[in-house]
């Protein structure tokens, strides 16, 4: 595919990066030479300074030969007339990233995008607000996605030495209706056996029908946590979208709001109702001895400061917090934050990026959801008839080294998978697969790759 993306910040710079590495003709423009300057240096991609939302810049790339148009600006505006431009000389797929939730809020009087050129609005502290949501309603997970329109989940789940499943082998741990996919384990991830162990400090990343879930219960602690309030550090769009989100829940926890600016925390008044708010700087520990912050709290770091987040959560981990929840721009800040006692780590731009990779993917993914490393993701698949992956047992595939199914939906039913088990055409299947073999994964369940087994035995 050709895609143009425009803005060369950070969201745009790992947008690029990704879909460049999947071979596709990435062009990226912005009005600023300097931060095209480590577009050029780091990715193979054509680069414009200009504004992207000019209708002679687009027609100078050859506008009409473009797939996909991908903005991604600090600026909504132009984002969105960059997208309307587009629209006007038929690029079939337009994206535009619009934070400012006055311009995606239901009103009666909010233009129709759809008819304006606009074919899909990004959030990404919306996206945000969800992941940490999902994470809210289970406890001590350090990653929650669902998938299969809810059907199935992922959680992710830190061993700690004072958990029942640590030093145990997976064969052990007597998981029927659930498959542990992978482990993070110092930084690398491990595709396990049943034989297996689980040792502190390694993620664990586990797959099952969401109505199964509860199998883990007595695994994941040695005594069962209970949450009474939510903390959340920060008065930013994230912090709004996730209070209303926490509002819907039907046992809605107390939610504390601690924002140090006074114009944010008077703004926040107006949108914060039955919050308890507090204007103070969430990075001094009298703070939460005032407020009283200890283990019957979630506390959640949304400064849109990483070293705030993190000092912040390490002064949560001290007063004794065991749910901590931090956002991270940066992903080489990642062991800092397990380090600090965080139990999840949100990186909204990752999210953005995995909403990108669904539009660029075949029409057969469903969906995708990236790990906040960036290095591995989970690819839901649906099997199409005549391809290499149906009616064949699993052990027969030849997956690509580190790629494992984690369960496969068929004739409604929710199945965990093990080598015999066969995929029928129009399953719904679930892959762990690391970023660069995702390509690979994807040949395998549609038609028209005769050369798929070689491909992969190659890599």
């Amino acid at each position: 595919m050709k895609i143009v993306v425009v803005g060369a910040g950070k969201v745009g710079f790992d947008i690029s990066k990704v879909l460049s590495e999947e071979q596709h003709d990435v062009i990226v423009i912005d009005k600023d030479p300097d931060a095209l300057n480590s577009v050029v240096e780091t990715l193979d991609v054509m680069t414009m300074v200009g504004n992207g939302a000019s209708a002679g810049v687009l027609e100078e790339i050859g506008i009409k030969t473009v797939d996909i148009i991908i903005a991604v600006t600090e600026i909504d505006e132009l984002n969105m007339i960059a997208c309307m431009t587009a629209k006007q000389c038929r690029v079939p797929m337009t994206v535009a990233r619009v934070r400012n939730p006055e311009y995606t809020s239901p009103h009666p009087y909010l233009l129709s995008y759809a008819r304006f050129g606009l074919d899909l609005i990004i959030n990404p502290e919306h996206l945000a607000a969800q992941e940490i949501f999902r994470l809210v309603e289970v406890p001590m997970a350090t990653d929650m996605e669902y998938f299969a329109d809810g059907r199935l989940s992922m959680v992710g789940i830190k061993v700690e030495d004072n958990m029942a499943i640590s030093g145990k082998s997976i064969r052990e741990l007597s998981l029927d209706k659930l498959t542990v996919v992978a482990i993070s384990r110092e930084g690398k991830i491990l595709i396990p056996s049943g034989n297996t162990l689980l040792l502190p400090k390694d993620k664990v990343f586990v797959v099952g029908e969401t109505a199964g879930f509860h199998n883990l219960n007595g695994l994941i602690k040695s005594h069962a946590s209970k949450f009474n309030r939510i903390v959340i550090a920060g008065g930013g769009l994230i912090t709004q979208y996730l209070v209303r989100l926490l509002r819907n829940r039907k046992n809605r926890p107390e939610i504390k709001i601690i924002e140090k600016s006074q114009e944010k925390c008077e703004n926040l008044a107006g949108e914060s109702e039955g919050c308890n708010l507090v204007c103070a700087d969430a990075t001094k520990m009298e703070i939460f001895t005032e407020e009283n912050l200890g283990p019957g709290d979630i506390f959640i770091a949304l400064t849109g400061s990483d070293n705030s987040n993190l000092v912040a959560s390490m002064l949560a981990h001290k007063r004794g917090v065991e749910e901590i929840i931090c956002q991270i721009s940066r992903e080489d800040y990642i062991p800092l934050t397990e380090m600090s006692g965080v139990t999840a780590t949100i990186t909204p731009r990752l999210l953005t990026v995995s909403t990108v990779l669904k539009l660029v993917r075949t029409s057969n993914v469903l969906s995708i959801s990236m790990l906040n490393s960036g290095d591995a993701e989970f690819i839901e698949l649906k099997a199409e008839p005549g391809s290499p992956a149906a009616k064949k047992p699993l052990r027969d595939l030849n997956m690509p080294s580190k790629t494992i199914v984690g369960a496969i939906i068929q004739d409604n039913k929710v199945i965990v998978p093990r080598g015999d088990t066969m995929i029928h055409p129009g399953d719904r299947v679930l892959v762990f697969s690391l970023h660069t073999k995702a390509s690979m994964v994807e040949k395998l369940f549609r038609i028209g790759n005769s050369n798929i087994a070689g491909d992969i035995n190659a890599l």
